[in-house]
């Protein structure tokens, strides 16, 4: 059953809204660069910063929208050649791998960010704060895991909704 809220929707795709956006930015910047580099011969001397910066958006914030079309990297051929219960206890086993997994690369983002925060990093040319560059992987981390566990749960009762 989808909701025809359009808030509701707005703020539930808030993450994949941003990437986007990010990625609209990045192309943007990245053909402009072109332009500036090789037809006028002056080039963006922050285009480095700023790319990374979006490249990391798009990736931790548009990652959740992977699991939500079933896009992300899955070898399904040896969990289809067992029984449909195995098939299942399969699915939860490698569901919780991906939620500790997930959990886990999201701490470690946490602690990365706070490091950055307490010796106060930024980069080099337009002074940004690399806490800030490196926001999107926890948030994502945390998008991701809860969607696993969405997906797993709507596979194994057939109820709930796409998120």
């Amino acid at each position: 059953m989808k909701s025809d809220n359009k808030i509701g929707n707005l703020l539930r795709n808030a993450d994949v809204l941003a990437a986007c956006g990010a990625l609209v930015l990045l192309v943007g910047v990245t053909f402009f660069g072109v332009i500036m580099r090789y037809c006028l011969g002056d080039p963006f001397v922050w285009q480095e910063e700023v790319q990374l910066a979006l490249i990391i958006w798009v990736v931790f914030l548009g990652g959740r929208y992977a699991f939500v079309c079933g896009n992300h990297a899955a070898i399904d051929v040896i969990v289809e050649m067992f029984p449909e219960k195995l098939q299942k206890i399969l699915s939860v086993l490698i569901a919780a791998a991906a939620v500790i997994i997930l959990c886990y690369v999201g701490y470690q983002g946490v602690r990365y960010i706070m490091q950055m925060v307490r010796y106060d990093r930024v980069t080099n040319i337009l002074k940004i704060p690399y806490s800030l560059i490196y926001a999107p992987l926890p948030i994502g981390c945390l998008t991701m895991a809860v969607q696993v566990c969405l997906n797993t749960y709507r596979d194994l009762t057939g109820k709930g909704e796409e998120v």
